[in-house]
């Protein structure tokens, strides 16, 4: 005998499976959502890849094909004392033909109500006030610089192009392969030590076999606010964004990244 049901039984069965349906819904949606929006923030804070067009890079490719190298910066994230985000780097290039180093900066542009505050400022700063410099091991500090931004739901993007930047210079010392750590199969001495001073140097080879001692080593990127650059006091953000005892590597397509159709307009900082 088959089994009948009521006309309130079917009725409270299909609302069992309406329900079931609309709760499915609901919870594909929450899941589309929070995807969705974690995408989008995502990309939101990740930068595009660009190297900025400059006369140099243009010239020096006239000769011939430069080498541009690439590093990850060794510190990426500078946070405020209460660990909340300030600045972030990412995509260091360098470029030893042209004597240029591009670093890319982001930050919210929540730092500017901390710029308030900090400053005890009667309004919220502009988005383009701030100021930057390079810090190399060796005390030299480099001021000159171009720059192009461009800004991305709360985040703020900088491409800092600093020129007369200098990495390649070096003392060549005599060496024994005893004294490095790891020789390559070619003989080049490729580890580092640190010498009777603490500093850690690179040993490597030149042309005559000599040990290659760069005088550069490290390079910071320093921001400070741009009604108080003082070099004497402790930056808002201090990154170190070139390790040469890091691994950096030689771009071999760059010249897709670089912007020769000049997209991003380029502003000279120190006009």
């Amino acid at each position: 005998m088959a089994e009948e049901f009521t006309d309130y039984e079917v009725m409270q069965k299909n609302s069992h499976k309406v329900l079931k349906t609309v709760l499915k819904t609901v919870v594909i949606a929450l899941i589309v959502f929070v995807y969705g929006a974690v995408l989008i923030r995502s990309c939101a804070r990740k930068p595009q890849k660009h190297i900025l067009y400059s006369s140099e890079l243009e010239a020096a490719l006239k000769d011939g094909d430069v080498d541009v190298y690439y590093q990850s910066p060794y510190d990426k994230i500078n946070r405020n004392d209460d660990g909340t985000f300030q600045f972030s780097v990412s995509d260091v290039y360098y470029i030893p033909a042209t004597r240029q180093l591009q670093v890319t900066v982001r930050y919210n542009l929540a730092v500017l109500e901390d710029a308030k505050n900090k400053y005890g400022l009667n309004k919220t700063p502009e988005d383009d006030c701030f100021d930057y410099s390079l810090l190399l091991d060796d005390g030299q500090r480099i001021t000159d610089y171009s720059y192009a931004s461009y800004k991305s739901s709360r985040y703020r993007f900088i491409y800092l192009l600093f020129e007369g930047v200098d990495l390649e210079e070096y003392t060549a010392v005599h060496y024994e392969p005893s004294d490095a750590a790891i020789t390559a199969s070619d003989g080049r001495i490729i580890a580092h030590e640190t010498d009777v001073n603490g500093k850690n140097i690179l040993y490597e080879t030149d042309e005559n076999g000599n040990a290659k001692v760069y005088t550069k080593t490290f390079v910071s990127l320093e921001t400070y606010y741009e009604d108080d650059v003082n070099y004497q006091k402790a930056p808002l953000s201090s990154l170190m964004v070139f390790n040469r005892l890091y691994r950096y590597e030689k771009v071999a397509d760059y010249k897709k990244y670089v912007d020769f159709d000049k997209s991003f307009p380029i502003i000279k900082a120190t006009d």
